[in-house]
């Protein structure tokens, strides 16, 4: 059995300033500080191994994981029009103690095992757009029932490993599962009786790692996937 409890504070601070007719009819921007966490879960931290369904690599936990604090600092801005239109830009970094990180665990290359640990620290920063887009207003009648949305973030990560005794062959190296970009596009339409709807999504990312090697061993990356449905 694992028992897992904590006590603590995460401190937010928010602040919000709107002004009228800045670009779109309403625009306002926020900054954002505040204190989370990650914490591990269950299989994360359970001592048994298992087996992942869609790789089929041996994974086992480490029971002496511990939660990661996280500083968040974000700054956004939003317009909205009167259309129905809008337009983010956002601006964040975060801080992140103790970072839960996949390593090459014990195994061959015939036989792969991963498993979990805690790094010294990582920082990622980053830019986001969001946008959402009628294309009714083009001025074309056969365009009025379809939208345009989606986001896209281009953000970079560096994390130390530091001394955590596990001989990870590099000690500084990006974030696992951390892409430099990610995209989500969709095209919409919508009915105007809301009878009928169709969407077409398109999402992609970079490559990211996968798991880091140990003993001299490469990192392992997942290729970029491209996505439509």
């Amino acid at each position: 059995r694992i028992v897992l409890a904590e006590d603590d504070a995460y401190p937010a601070l928010s602040m919000t300033r709107i002004l009228r007719n800045v670009w779109a009819e309403d625009f306002q921007i926020r900054l954002g500080l505040s204190e989370t966490v990650a914490r591990p879960d269950l299989r994360e931290v359970s001592g048994s191994s298992y087996i992942d369904p869609l790789t089929e690599t041996r994974i086992r936990g480490n029971p002496s994981l511990r939660t990661s604090p996280i500083g968040n600092v974000d700054l956004r801005a939003e317009w909205f029009f009167a259309s129905g239109d809008n337009f983010t830009v956002s601006l964040f970094h975060k801080d992140i103690e103790n970072p839960i990180e996949t390593v090459q665990g014990a195994g061959t290359d015939d036989n792969i095992s991963l498993t979990f640990i805690n790094a010294e620290s990582a920082e990622i920063s980053g830019l986001e757009i969001e946008w959402l887009k009628d294309l009714s207003t083009f001025g074309w009648d056969f365009l009025e029932p379809f939208f345009f949305s989606g986001n896209v973030t281009v953000s970079d990560s560096e994390l130390k490993v530091g001394n955590v005794g596990f001989n990870v062959t590099n000690d500084v190296r990006p974030m696992a599962q951390h892409s430099e970009y990610v995209a989500n596009l969709q095209l919409g339409f919508d009915s105007d009786n809301g009878a009928h709807t169709f969407t077409v999504a398109y999402n992609t990312f970079g490559e990211r790692l996968f798991f880091a090697g140990r003993d001299g061993a490469p990192d392992a990356y997942e290729q970029p996937f491209d996505s439509l449905d």
